[in-house]
């Protein structure tokens, strides 16, 4: 007895072993990659990251480019803007004033010779002094504005021979005037002729040539002008130009990556949908093979813990607790074999008593996990597929809400039932930590786990694959979100047995939530 309790103790374990390597040797057998091969596969993936870090190194370098264009424009534009403004005003506030004060100085000039002139062909007549004076003090402040302004070398230097020749001329006025007050009429009319004439045209020709230096600076500021506009407008349809080519590269570069990204997407999905094939093929024929055996194991098992001596209770006790483990990876390989099945037309489960039986059994589960397990009132419904189906989809949701509820201090996992028109919805709700956001709707694809879940929970990430394909082969769809108890929310809608009539579309609807 004790050599049967020995060896039934150690049968789980070794079973569970050689169960491993048959779904290592199944896997390989299928797929038909030996090791050589195998190494090989993974070179495409190499040189397909290879190309996406490539790529992404242009893409990274074409925005950089995109924007060093950009701010080399705006810099250029603002270059350009300040070098016109500062033309514009030395235009405004040099060159026109002292075209102005100049233009001024000449007209002074003319007009004191004329008044002059008059008063000594025509005699004195009133108002001929004021206005004589007014003319001498306007001449004086138009000179005084001009000396004002900012000047060139060359400028002060003509200012100053124009200076000396407004003195000259003003002095010549001032003796016909003393001429004329001394009634000496022939005396002044030569001093006009001789002195005057002469001393006005040279201040107006020195005028003239400030007027003509003042005229082509000006002139000069305006092509400037002229020239940084179009030089500006020249870079900047440039600097555009480059943009353009620069934003259709990076443009092109993303759309190269998206359809990259797709491939490999589908790639990916190719291969795991060959793998969920395999794993369905290996696992319907190990699980048959494997349960009859396991179920033998199990009753020499309880006989040993029975009638065995206290040692032999010990080990058969761990060997069933093995051969719970073994059970475990089992029942799972054979749900998801079954999951993809056929939907059994007009099968009809109803909803309440489905859920009673599972509440009853798994109880216990969550009373041991501190757990506790609410059930919202139920109306009365149907779900189209068999009672099996339903409960194989529900026992993952719920098992897995009271798994998952890490260290959380407030422990509830709630059931709830709503029909909607012609659907009947379900949610399980719970207050754990929720799901990890990297993983998103991947959750429901086989073999995905999170890697808390992996490191401290036992499983091999085949629950929810299993909850997906049962679910969309019966025509339902699924999907999950963050609830409100702060947990994982997961929903799944059937259709209503009494409203769904012909067999289930199977399709992929799982919801971005």
């Amino acid at each position: 007895m004790g050599r049967c309790a020995g060896r039934c103790g150690e049968a789980p374990y070794a079973m569970g072993r050689r169960m491993q390597r048959a779904a290592a040797r199944a896997s390989g057998q299928a797929l038909g990659t030996p090791a050589s091969v195998a190494w090989r596969a993974t070179q495409p993936r190499r040189l397909h990251c290879s190309r996406m870090r490539r790529d992404s190194a242009f893409l990274l370098l074409a925005f950089a480019a995109v924007a060093a264009a950009f701010f080399g424009s705006t810099v250029i534009s603002q270059r350009s803007s300040h070098e016109v403004g500062d033309l514009a005003a030395f235009i405004a506030r040099d060159a026109a004033p002292g075209l102005s004060a100049i233009g001024n100085v000449r007209g002074e000039v003319r007009r004191l010779q004329a008044l002059v002139t008059r008063q000594a062909a025509l005699g004195p007549a009133p108002g001929d002094k004021d206005a004589i004076d007014e003319t001498r003090r306007s001449l004086d402040t138009h000179l005084a504005r001009f000396r004002a302004l900012p000047a060139s070398q060359q400028e002060h230097e003509m200012l100053n021979d124009l200076q000396t020749d407004i003195r000259a001329f003003d002095e010549a006025i001032e003796r016909v005037i003393v001429q004329l007050d001394s009634g000496k009429p022939p005396e002044a009319v030569a001093t006009l002729s001789g002195e005057v004439r002469r001393l006005a045209d040279q201040a107006v020709a020195a005028a003239t040539d400030l007027v003509e230096v003042n005229t082509r600076d000006a002139e000069a500021a305006a092509l400037r002008i002229e020239q940084v506009h179009a030089r500006a407008l020249r870079m900047a349809l440039q600097m555009d130009a480059l943009c353009v080519v620069l934003a259709a590269l990076a443009a092109w570069l993303v759309l190269r990556a998206v359809a990259k990204g797709r491939r490999l997407e589908e790639q990916h999905r190719q291969i795991v949908e060959r793998r969920a094939e395999e794993l369905e093929q290996f696992a319907g024929r190990v699980a048959h093979d494997v349960l009859s055996p396991l179920a033998s194991v199990g009753l020499a098992l309880s006989v040993a813990q029975r009638t065995g001596s206290q040692a032999q209770q010990s080990a058969a006790q761990r060997g069933s607790a093995s051969l719970q483990r073994v059970r475990g990876i089992v029942d799972a390989l054979l749900d998801f074999a079954r999951a993809g099945a056929r939907p059994e037309p007009g099968a009809s489960a109803d909803v309440p008593e489905v859920v009673a039986g599972l509440v009853e059994e798994l109880r216990p589960q969550a009373q041991a996990a501190a757990a506790d397990l609410r059930v919202e009132p139920i109306p009365s419904c149907a779900a189209a597929c068999s009672p099996g189906v339903l409960v194989i989809v529900l026992s993952n949701l719920v098992r897995n809400a009271i798994k998952y509820l890490g260290d959380a201090s407030q422990r509830v996992v709630t059931l709830r039932v709503r029909p909607r028109r012609s659907r009947v919805l379900i949610e399980v709700e719970d207050s754990g930590p929720g799901i990890p956001a990297e993983l998103g709707n991947r959750i429901f694809d086989p073999y995905i786990r999170g890697r808390r879940a992996s490191a401290t929970r036992p499983g091999i990430g085949l629950g929810l694959a299993t909850v997906k394909r049962l679910v969309t082969a019966h025509g339902g769809t699924l999907g999950h979100r963050r609830g409100a108890l702060g947990g994982a929310l997961f929903w799944f809608e059937l259709p209503d047995a009494e409203a769904h009539e012909g067999p289930a579309t199977p399709e992929d609807s799982v919801v971005e939530s």
